[in-house]
């Protein structure tokens, strides 16, 4: 049995995900601060075992505690292999730095790096001696290495998480059964927070009109479609060799 846990899976890529990872020998832990309850149902029809948690992933304290306690919960003797993917994310707030409120900043480095941080820290103590294969997806972005107007904080995050998994990816290395850690960027998405942006102030986010041109130019991914490349990415040979990847390059 596969343990995936999945981070901001209620909608989104997180979503599309879960719901490609649905199968009879597949346990998912699933973690998203909205319902989950129509995963379940779905969940239950592949005949797929789901725990569902609901949790501000924001609050980095209450995920970690979700995570451990799912865990906690599995019989480790049925694991076969175990799978943390950090998707949960947001590109909030967009507005140039002087316009930054202190709480949306806090908010915002939680969610998409001091999570994913914590979380995989917990995830590779708690696995440490299964003896099975172990591997960390944190899904980044190419705003990590291209700044974008409004989008400081978010750029910055995601720059962190990708040296977080190079350092992570550094550490493991030469550890019995080391896990195989990769920071990937999935390219751009039709998701809400495309919506999102399409909505933001020209003012806030002046490359606003790119992003319009890319949804009515029909050039957005599917999340699922999406998803189903990243499965078979988390199953390649050479996962991990790459540590900061993008997705359109392989």
């Amino acid at each position: 049995m596969h343990l995936t846990i999945i981070t901001g899976a209620s909608r989104g890529l997180g979503r599309a995900l879960a719901e490609a990872s649905l199968g009879p020998d597949r346990l998912l832990l699933c973690m998203a601060r909205s319902s989950m309850a129509d995963l379940a149902m779905a969940a239950a029809r592949h005949g797929c075992l789901l725990d569902a948690r609901s949790v501000n992933l924001a609050n980095v304290n209450a995920a970690v505690a979700a995570l451990a306690n799912g865990i906690g919960e599995v019989d480790v003797s049925m694991v076969t292999a175990a799978t943390l993917i950090n998707n949960a994310g947001s590109v909030d707030p967009v507005k140039p730095a002087e316009k930054l409120k202190p709480e949306e900043v806090a908010a915002s480095v939680a969610l998409n790096l001091s999570t994913p941080i914590a979380l995989t820290g917990a995830f590779l103590r708690i696995t440490a001696g299964w003896r099975v294969p172990r591997r960390v997806l944190n899904i980044t972005s190419g705003a990590a290495h291209h700044p974008y107007h409004g989008w400081s904080v978010y750029c910055a995050t995601k720059a962190g998480l990708d040296q977080f998994s190079r350092c992570v990816a550094l550490e493991q290395e030469g550890l019995a059964n080391a896990a195989k850690i990769v920071s990937l960027a999935p390219g751009v998405i039709d998701t809400a927070m495309q919506e999102q942006l399409r909505a933001a102030s020209a003012d806030d986010f002046r490359e606003r009109g790119r992003f319009v041109a890319l949804h009515e130019g029909g050039e957005l991914q599917a999340p699922a479609e999406v998803a189903q490349r990243i499965l078979a990415y988390l199953q390649h040979p050479d996962y991990g060799t790459q540590v900061v990847a993008d997705l359109r390059k392989i």
